[in-house]
């Protein structure tokens, strides 16, 4: 179903602060004892129903938004929170938490519900929504200093592919190589710089959607030979296609399969799933026709490499 956008969950959620008679506050304790309101942040809470009809990123989404509308000061988003305003990709499940930064001056403690990362508060920021939020730059090297590799390459290849597709509802900012090696100086050695180094020197542009940045990871850390990424090829045909994947060493090509092929609008772009998957599969006959090897896999096979290893030896690749 249709999730709601940031003002709209403004007008979803119920502030104890608001209710200036004891009736009212009455009232609304008797709702969250009866399951009624379900709490999001302290003294915020939103009508069950429409806790229970939203995604995981809605939710977090609210929490951040409800820590804002009760916050003493100022606050600038960071790191998992800032990810979402800036709708990079996710893969698992979003925290718990709300993150901000600021300068180790000013005070203040984490809690339950907020995380505050003392690292100096960050110059410039960004306005995203009507909250401050780190740039893209420093919220990738944020992540890439905290998140296991693959996560942190997940979100490091779709930042740098910001520079050439940008998406709706978020400034559009470009972000090179060059900029996330200046925005890795500032960090700390003792606050994950190797890490971060690491995600950062691998990440590429190239990589299309999660599941691929996922995939070249298991394919690095397999020792499978790299592939070349988004390579244009043409079927028996003489149909153009972009690939995901290409050993051109083993004539093979790669491809993720991930759910949202079927049943992303974005991908499905006025078919239905079924219509979908009958493409693709003339699509791979075409391919196939011009007497190149073909493998196919996804979101298990991405992150485990006994299984991509399987899958693409299978196909010949080494």
């Amino acid at each position: 179903m249709p999730q709601p956008n940031v003002n709209q969950l403004r007008e979803c959620l119920v502030l104890r602060s608001a209710l200036e008679l004891s009736g009212e506050r009455a009232a609304l304790y008797r709702r969250v004892a009866s399951g009624a309101l379900t709490h999001v942040a302290r003294g915020v809470y939103v009508e069950t129903q429409n806790w229970a009809a939203w995604s995981p990123r809605t939710r977090y989404r609210a929490a951040v938004v409800a820590s804002a509308l009760i916050a003493r000061e100022p606050m600038i988003y960071s790191h998992e929170s800032a990810a979402l305003l800036w709708k990079l990709p996710w893969v698992g499940a979003w925290p718990e938490v709300v993150h901000v930064t600021t300068d180790a001056a000013l005070g203040g403690r984490s809690s339950v519900l907020m995380s505050r990362h003392t690292l100096g508060a960050p110059e410039p920021t960004e306005v995203i929504d009507g909250l401050a939020v780190t740039t893209l730059a420093r919220t990738v090297v944020d992540l890439a200093a905290r998140l296991p590799f693959d996560l942190g390459v997940v979100v490091a290849d779709a930042a740098l592919r910001r520079t050439f597709h940008s998406i709706a509802g978020v400034p559009r900012t470009s972000v090179t190589a060059d900029d996330l090696e200046r925005e890795l100086l500032r960090l700390p050695l003792r606050h994950g710089s190797a890490r971060a180094r690491r995600t950062l020197y691998f990440a590429d542009e190239r990589a299309d959607r999660p599941g691929e940045s996922l995939s070249r990871v298991t394919i690095c850390l397999a020792g499978i030979t790299p592939p070349q990424l988004q390579v244009v090829m043409y079927g028996a045909s003489g149909r153009r296609y972009v690939v995901d994947f290409w050993w051109p060493e083993f004539n093979v090509i790669g491809e993720f399969d991930g759910v949202a092929k079927y049943s992303d609008p974005e991908f499905l772009q006025g078919r239905t799933p079924e219509q979908a998957l009958i493409d693709e599969k003339k699509r791979e006959d075409d391919l196939r026709a011009t007497n190149k090897g073909f493998a196919r896999w996804g979101w298990s096979e991405a992150r485990s490499i006994p299984l991509l290893t399987q899958r693409l030896r299978q196909a010949g690749v080494r």
